[in-house]
């Protein structure tokens, strides 16, 4: 019995030391209660990806349908080639990126004929987007590559939550927007249509609302 009262009293009084220590010193006790956390909950696994950390870990776009989400590749932005053409980093290697689904007018075209004033309008309006270093992620369609070795993309500003929504694809995906402002035209090359119907629609509303280019431009 003696035993267990001066047990008893050794509790207390470690109790009542810690009762102070933590009136004394609060910072010292969120630190302690802070390591109680990452000691439960995993250890700092549980806190999130540090900053920096590469986004491979966001979770994948769905498809509406109930289909498997396209897998979006994460790049940075090198620099703009034109209204639908860009250069970005992807894997430690730079590659040209030519957006598909979408047409924007010509303005570095070897042919100088071919270059237009709206070619201009369209390349300033992409340019005032993304810019060099800005992060962006693309989706494959169908086709890998163009003729020319260039990606075929469709390129996502934002990794969105529905990749067939409409209403996403005109705020979040780079070739969605330009259809929308009226900077670029929906056209369908060859089998590379799961976004066609969607930018089609996009299509209209800037026509009918006479933006960007749309009007001037054929």
């Amino acid at each position: 019995m003696g035993d267990a009262r001066r047990g008893g009293r050794d509790e207390s009084a470690v109790k009542r030391a810690w009762d102070g220590l933590i009136l004394r010193h609060p910072v010292i006790s969120a630190v302690a209660a802070l390591a109680l956390v990452l000691a439960v909950g995993g250890g700092a696994a549980s806190l999130g990806a540090p900053d920096g950390a590469p986004d491979a870990a966001r979770p994948p776009a769905a498809a509406a349908d109930g289909r498997q989400a396209p897998a979006l590749e994460q790049a940075t932005v090198v620099r703009v080639v034109d209204g639908d053409t860009l250069v970005v980093s992807l894997g430690g290697r730079e590659e040209r990126v030519r957006m598909v689904g979408i047409d924007c007018p010509e303005s570095v075209a070897p042919e100088e004929e071919r270059n237009t004033p709206e070619g201009e309008r369209a390349s300033d309006f992409t340019k005032s987007l993304v810019g060099r270093g800005d992060v962006v992620w693309l989706e494959r369609d169908e086709s890998d590559v163009d003729q020319y070795g260039r990606l075929l993309r469709h390129v996502w500003l934002e990794v969105p939550d529905d990749v067939d929504d409409t209403g996403e694809i005109g705020e979040k995906m780079l070739g969605g927007i330009l259809v929308r402002q009226g900077y670029a035209q929906a056209r369908r090359y060859g089998d590379d249509v799961a976004h066609a119907e969607a930018l089609e629609a996009l299509g209209r509303e800037a026509s009918r609302a006479g933006r960007g280019v749309s009007s001037s431009w054929s």
